[in-house]
């Protein structure tokens, strides 16, 4: 079963939707991504890492995940917004299913999302914070944590996402 899911950003614009990926909250930068393809090398490039990324292709998980187009060994998105995401991968690479993959690396999404009005708030006012939550539907208590939390300016993320020196 999927239960509901909020996704609010730091200006109190608020999305309902359901559940994809992990249970559970998380933070970050919100961005978009306009890529139709690639969503699995989107999901695993550092680059990407604290940020919520939003996908503004309406359906994302159409080819699942395998385990050729990783950029790196894990998910560093921080969360993940689709509109409507693939029932199953209908892809003979596929391993598994997106859903799975987020779930399986603990990273929160929310599916079910007007990407496209998101997407269009965000390129209007310019970069924020955003949580997603899906224990939770009081979206003024989630505001308040998504103002709580670390801004993405002045942070230092090149430790979080390199490689350790051998």
């Amino acid at each position: 079963m999927v239960s509901p899911a909020i996704l609010v950003l730091e200006d109190g614009r608020t999305f309902t939707g359901e559940s994809y990926g992990a249970e559970g909250e998380t933070f970050g930068e919100a961005v978009f991504s306009t890529g139709m393809t690639g969503y699995q090398e989107t999901l695993t490039d550092p680059s990407y890492h604290r940020q919520v990324v939003v996908m503004t292709a309406p359906h994302v998980g159409n080819t699942g995940v395998n385990d050729e187009d990783p950029e790196s060994r894990r998910i560093w998105v921080a969360g993940y917004v689709v509109r409507d995401p693939a029932r199953r991968p209908s892809s003979w690479r596929a391993n598994a299913s997106l859903d799975d993959a987020l779930r399986e690396q603990g990273v929160v999404g929310i599916s079910g999302v007007d990407t496209r009005a998101l997407t269009r708030h965000l390129r209007e006012r310019g970069a924020m914070r955003v949580g997603i939550s899906s224990t939770t539907t009081d979206a003024a208590a989630l505001l308040e944590r998504v103002q709580a939390s670390a801004p993405m300016a002045g942070a230092e993320l090149a430790g979080g996402g390199s490689t350790p020196a051998h």
